[in-house]
């Protein structure tokens, strides 16, 4: 049975960690819980449940090597000590910080329900169920998903105000990037789809998840599933190919195309608007786009061992371990921080840098691309 982040957490050595450090140990835990989820579906069959969780840990691995997803990056790590809040209440659980770290929203239980509590206050309205916070870009808002008490089902609430429409479940919510729409992945007799700002998409598929908004709102896209097969629907229209699995949608920057990786029979690999690249790797995670939108980056797995591949050409040399890559402003670099042998270091292009290190941190370039940080 795989173990939760605190239970991995638990049973390491006592002594103080750098963000960078967690961030590393916590990627880990979470690919480990994934590899696990895989294992037992070969054996046992696939199931929702499982895909779902799989889906979940993606999300919250790239997340963590997405600089503009990662609040972290730009908190104030060396204060000691900030009180964000303190109150008393019957049971809290599932925390999530605001993008700028000063504030903090949790499902919380008192005698009238459940609710959200945001440092400490709590929503005026009540619920029979009621957790998942999710802040938007800017913080302002704060959206989690609630069933009533009036039995009539499940929906979205926003700053503690419910969606009209009700379903017969519903999760796995996305803001826009201008904090305008919310996506969530719901449930009717017809099926599963995604619903918009409480609108479904007309389609329904057996299964859909992990909805992703294109830079201007605009379009949404998520791995569906039905009879033939597992693949990308934006919108609600599926891309005429199926794969056996396929995961984590990404559009380029003007939104026009979508990266997503896939499996078939020959292994995994990326594919853009359905389209898959030659290559087949044993593994492969995390499609980026360059800043034109002309060149895709992905780190791969294959005999030999883990490296970055670009449009399919991996480079030439092999790490025992590297890290999502990053591409220079003008994109014609690519960085990604790798394991050897020595050591950690930076690795630009393929080439790694002289120095060896205990740790290395994902590496980001400067506004020039001349210097890189890692």
């Amino acid at each position: 049975m795989s173990q939760s982040f605190e239970q991995y957490f638990a049973q390491q050595p006592e002594e103080e960690k750098s963000p960078e450090k967690i961030k590393e140990e916590k990627a880990l835990a979470l690919a480990e819980e994934i590899k696990e989820i895989k294992e037992r579906m070969e054996k046992e069959g696939k199931t929702i449940e499982g895909y779902q969780r799989i889906s979940e840990l993606v999300q919250e691995i790239e997340e963590l090597y997405e600089e503009k997803e990662n609040p972290e990056l730009s908190w104030d790590w060396d204060t000691e000590e900030k009180l964000l809040t303190d109150w008393e209440i019957k049971y809290c659980d599932d925390p999530h910080f605001s993008p700028d770290g000063e504030k903090i929203a949790a499902s919380v239980e008192d005698k009238e329900g459940e609710t959200i509590a945001v440092n400490g206050q709590t929503w005026k309205e009540r619920f029979e169920y009621c957790d998942d916070p999710y802040f938007s870009p800017d913080g302002e808002k704060i959206a989690a998903r609630v069933k009533l008490k009036d039995e009539k089902g499940w929906t979205i609430a926003v700053n503690g105000q419910t969606w009209k429409e009700r379903f017969e479940y519903c999760d796995d919510l996305h803001f826009s990037p201008d904090g305008e729409k919310i996506a969530a992945r719901v449930e009717d007799k017809e099926g599963a789809t995604i619903a918009v700002n409480g609108k479904t998409w007309e389609e329904r598929f057996e299964d859909c998840w992990d909805p992703h908004f294109s830079p201007d709102g605009e379009k949404i896209a998520a791995r569906v599933e039905d009879k033939k097969g597992a693949t990308i629907a934006v919108n609600g229209k599926t891309w005429k190919e199926r794969f056996e699995d396929c995961w984590g949608p990404h559009f380029s920057p003007d939104g026009e195309k979508i990266a997503a990786r896939v499996e078939d029979k020959k292994g995994a690999t990326i594919a853009v608007n359905g389209k898959t690249w030659k290559e087949r790797f044993e593994d492969c995670w995390g499609p980026h786009f360059s800043p034109d939108g002309e060149k895709i980056a992905a780190r791969v797995e294959d005999k030999k061992g883990a490296t970055i591949a670009v449009n399919g050409q991996t480079w030439k040399e092999r790490f025992e371990d590297c890290s999502f890559p990053h591409f220079s402003p003008d994109g014609e670099k690519i960085a990604a921080s790798v394991e050897d042998k020595e050591g950690e270091t930076i690795a630009v292009n393929g080439q790694t840098w002289k120095e060896r290190f205990e740790y290395c941190d994902d590496p980001y370039f400067s506004p020039d691309g001349e210097k890189i940080v890692g």
